[in-house]
């Protein structure tokens, strides 16, 4: 499972500390989706509401205009997304490397006798 990335001065960025509570909130929600389903930090329309449990449409409008996330039709894009988190193609490539290495040492163990 892959982390999100989150620089510990986040909170006290310029861009960020202008967000109310909700806007902050849906913000780092996204970054959490982007992290947990590899999407290169996008987000499709129809999951933003399902980012926070009391989701309000001043918030995405709040990120929108900062510009924290960017309009792209179909979805929204986390700015910098890729900069501060591990793309899809890393983490799957990482996820294949390590499944490789737990084949050999299984088959190292139990074959060799």
């Amino acid at each position: 499972m892959p982390w999100a990335n989150l620089d510990d001065q986040m909170p006290k960025h310029p861009k960020n500390i202008r967000l109310s509570d909700a806007a902050f909130r849906l913000h780092v929600s996204g970054i959490c989706y982007c992290a947990q389903y590899l999407t290169d930090g996008r987000i499709d329309r129809d999951a933003v509401s399902l980012l926070v449990p009391r989701f309000k449409r001043a918030a995405l409008d709040e990120l929108l205009a900062a510009p924290i996330w960017l309009d792209r039709g179909d979805h929204y894009e986390i700015h910098d997304y890729l900069q501060w988190n591990r793309s899809r193609a890393d983490v799957l490539a990482e996820r294949e490397r390590r499944s490789k290495a737990g084949r050999k040492g299984a088959e190292k163990r139990w074959h060799e006798q």
